[in-house]
């Protein structure tokens, strides 16, 4: 049995406006995160594990 073709929901009026507006001011804010802090935390956490790895390799205790 064949299903019936739905319609496509198109905003109009207010909800539209709002619609393309708020779309505007996130194209311009685009990329205005600051994730530097998060970064920087990546980093120190990545140098760590490489220290540990490292560690268990010379010991003989990592399996891979």
């Amino acid at each position: 049995m064949a299903l019936p073709i739905s319609n496509i929901p198109i905003l109009t009026g207010a909800a539209a406006e709002s619609f393309v507006r708020n779309a505007k001011i996130a194209e311009r804010n685009r990329g205005s995160i600051d994730f530097s802090r998060q970064i920087a935390e990546w980093k120190g956490f990545d140098l760590r594990n490489a220290e540990r790895i490292a560690k268990l390799k010379a010991d003989g205790k990592w399996p891979f």
